[in-house]
């Protein structure tokens, strides 16, 4: 019989739980003990590459990861929302243990938990055998269950590292599926540079300063919390990314699409990369609905929005607006940005690999 166990199947929490790579048995101590149906609404164990993939909608940088845990967490929480009840959480784990093989880099466990309102993530290191970690990774867990959803419970131990960001109230409505809008600006919203921003880098700027000049209008950047394949980002993810825009507005949204954007976003001009474009013609982004694409273009003609393109490296070819094939009404919103007056090849993926194949200290 598991005591801690059975306080949480006795709250009002009930969750989805992603584990993989390690802690599996933190699910057998919560399914073992009468009531578990109180609690669990899902769990799964991805532990195949493509099984992880397939649930984060991609393949995420590195499997063993915080940015992984966390996204395995949002999902967790974003199904949860499927079954419209209050008091829901989502929690996910990823790890890298000890193993019959030469392992790269240290013994690691990342998890996250992810409610309405708070997102929470949690790592630590260990050296030992596997068994020992493995019980140990699920001590881990079950201290942090304790500590965010559990009241009364003890502090997290010094070797456990965590991070906490309770949502500003108005994040709280980027998690509903109402399209939503907020910035803490003055910013009229008609000049928009969207993206992830993962990381902001030079040529970001640089993209909008000359949109501004083209448009003569102020701009502003604009962060979706929502992928149409990915996971939303949480909390922690929103706080991070505001923090690179020193002297810019920001919008936050929770539209993924272009055709949602221009409805939150009327007379608005979008600058985007070429890339975005090209994927804005396909079927495939629109679940091959001719259907849906159709409507998504006549929502750009019927809001006035105008998108303002900028050419992008690609496979060695400097691609515009001139070089690729996109269907007529779609061209019919866009503008060229000429090579002459910009042309970068950095990218956030660019950078993300480049930290990513730094050695771990």
């Amino acid at each position: 019989m598991s005591d801690r166990a059975r306080r949480l199947h006795s709250s009002k929490w009930t969750g989805i739980f992603y584990i993989t790579g390690g802690g599996s048995a933190f699910l057998s101590e919560i399914l073992q003990e009468p009531g578990a149906s109180k609690t669990v609404l899902e769990a799964l164990v991805p532990y195949a590459e493509n099984a992880l993939s397939s649930l984060l909608g991609g393949t995420p940088d590195q499997a063993c990861s915080m940015a992984t845990a966390r996204a395995l967490a949002m999902t967790a929480y974003q199904k949860s929302q499927s079954y419209n009840l209050a008091d829901c959480f989502g929690l996910g784990c990823t790890a890298s243990l000890a193993t019959d093989r030469v392992k790269k880099g240290k013994h690691r466990a990342y998890w996250a938990i992810q409610t309405a309102t708070d997102s929470f993530s949690f790592s630590t290191l260990y050296s030992s055998d596997r068994q020992t970690e493995e019980n140990q990774l699920v001590e881990d867990i079950w201290k942090s269950v304790g500590h965010t959803l559990l009241p009364g419970e003890t502090n997290l131990p010094k070797e456990i590292k965590s991070e906490h960001q309770n949502a500003k109230p108005a994040w709280v409505n980027l998690l509903e599926d109402e399209p939503y809008r907020h910035t803490d600006s003055d910013h009229n919203g008609l000049l928009l540079l969207p993206g992830s921003f993962n990381p902001l880098h030079e040529g970001h700027e640089k993209m909008l300063t000359i949109a501004e000049q083209i448009s003569d209008r102020e701009g502003a950047f604009e962060i979706s919390i929502r992928n149409a394949d990915k996971p939303s980002l949480d909390f922690i993810s929103i706080e991070n990314r505001l923090k690179q825009f020193k002297n810019r507005p920001v919008w936050l949204t929770n539209t993924p699409t272009f055709g949602e954007k221009s409805t939150l976003f009327p007379d608005a001009t979008f600058a985007i990369g070429i890339d975005t474009v090209k994927r804005l013609g396909q079927a495939r982004f629109y679940n091959n609905d001719p259907g849906l694409m159709e409507e998504s273009f006549k929502n750009l003609i019927s809001n006035n929005t105008r998108l303002l393109v900028f050419g992008r490296l690609e496979d060695d070819v400097f691609e515009t607006l001139d070089t690729v094939s996109i269907p007529d009404q779609l061209r019919s919103q866009c503008e060229a940005v000429s090579e002459d007056l910009f042309r970068s090849d950095l990218s956030s993926t660019m950078l993300r690999q480049q930290l990513s194949e730094k050695p771990e200290t």
